[in-house]
């Protein structure tokens, strides 16, 4: 009596998983978060800043573009500390490749080139 019950609800979970699987391959492609500051400029030319600067902008190239486009952070329009707030919130972000160490002179070079060229 037990072995056909046990049949059936491995027939259930079975056709439930196969129902599932079919259900997300169906499913659209989540299409990524598109941001006004996306569509701007995605370099900036760093020439006519000092050395340590341009080391910090390559710094800034190298792990912010791992989450997103270059141009959100570089057409946005944070200035001074608030760059700060912005990077730490991005540092807690999963596979974002952000430590207090690294973060620094990313937040330096946005609150210089925030100074420098946005005016």
């Amino acid at each position: 009596m037990r072995e056909p019950v046990v049949w059936v609800s491995v027939i259930l979970v079975i056709g439930v998983m196969v129902i599932i699987t079919v259900l997300l391959v169906r499913m659209p492609p989540a299409t990524p978060k598109i941001f006004p500051e996306d569509r701007g400029t995605n370099f900036i030319d760093v020439s006519t800043y000092s050395p340590e600067m341009q080391e910090n902008y390559k710094l800034f190239e190298q792990k912010c573009s791992r989450c997103h486009t270059l141009a959100r952070p570089i057409n946005s329009e944070f200035v001074g500390e608030e760059w700060r707030k912005y990077v730490y919130k991005m540092m807690r972000k999963a596979g974002s490749g952000l430590t207090p160490k690294t973060a620094e002179p990313i937040i330096q070079f946005l609150i210089y080139d925030s100074q420098t060229r946005k005016k």
